[in-house]
Parts: structure tokens; sequence; C-alpha cells
């Protein structure tokens, strides 16, 4: 029960955090007023992760995925298609007229009062912050969440768009 409570927490606090961030906002910011770093738990002491913004690409995370796998899911026939997506790339969601960018990556995401941590490079909780266009317009600026699919899920009449997994280089 307390995982659970735990995990609404911090996706809660994620849709807090994570719509629209303005990069320039944190790059003001100089370091004397900047939040301080969080104070982790026995399981998160041992990553020395670094806190970033919502929408930076992590150099540990680049050396390693190239992108994601996603999943249309057609809510009338349940057909899926399945595509890879590579970080920083405009790509087609098959025959849909959806296409996604994935702007970020982590493998076990949290949230902190100083924002958001890659705990690990363990696959507990990967998360990736993605834009998603119909037919050339943004329709969803939000994390997906691999182990929670119904967290900041995107709203259509025909697709769900799901997280499969992260793409290993």
């Amino acid at each position: 029960m307390k995982k659970f409570l735990l995990v609404l927490t911090v996706f809660s606090l994620i849709a807090a955090c994570s719509q629209n961030t303005n990069k320039k906002e944190f790059e003001a910011q100089p370091a004397a007023q900047m939040p301080a770093q969080p104070t982790f738990n026995h399981e998160q002491s041992s990553s020395n992760m670094k806190v970033t913004k919502p929408v930076e690409l992590l150099p540990e995370i680049a050396q390693i995925y190239s992108g994601i796998k996603v999943a249309a899911v057609n809510k009338n026939d349940n057909s899926t298609i399945e595509v890879i997506v590579p970080f920083s790339t405009k790509t087609p969601i098959g025959d849909t007229g959806l296409s996604i960018l994935v702007n970020s990556y982590f493998t076990n995401f949290t949230i902190s009062s100083g924002g958001v941590t890659n705990v690990s490079m363990e696959e507990k909780n990967p998360g990736a912050k993605v834009v998603l266009f119909d037919n050339d317009t943004q329709v969803f600026d939000s994390w997906l969440f691999q182990n929670h699919p119904d967290m900041h899920s995107f709203e259509h009449p025909v697709w769900r768009i799901l997280m499969i997994s992260g793409v290993k280089k």
C-alpha cells in the first residue's frame, strides 16, 4: 500500500511539473537560487544521478539507448502498430496520421524537490517525455510511462499510444 501511495504521489507531481517547462526559466536562475539537491533514500544513494530539466536527454542515457519503442493501439479493432522512435527525431506512427518526437528518456524516473531525476540505469520505472502531432498539429506534450500506461495517457478518438520499451543501441 505504501508503494502504491508513493507511486501515486510521484505521478501527481509529474503532472504539475512536466507540462510546458520553459528552458530559459531554469537557465536564468543563479546557482544560489536553484533548489537544493534532493535527499535520496537508501535505494537511490548509490546511483549518483543528477537532477535534470524535464526535456533534457542525459548523456549516460544517450550512450546506451537510441530511442524508444511505442505502440499505437486502434480502439475500434485492437490492431496494433509498433514503431521505433529515435531520440529528437519526429517520426510517423504508421499510417495513423500521428507522429511522435521523443525529447527525453529515463530508465528509472522519479521526481524530487529539485526536479526530475533518473535514479539509476536499471529499467525500473521507464518514462519518456514526448510530443505527439496529429497531421503536424501538436496535440500532446507530456510523459509516457512503460509501467503505467494510463498515467498522462494521450486522448484520441481512434488511437491509444503506449510506450513499450527503451531501445538500446
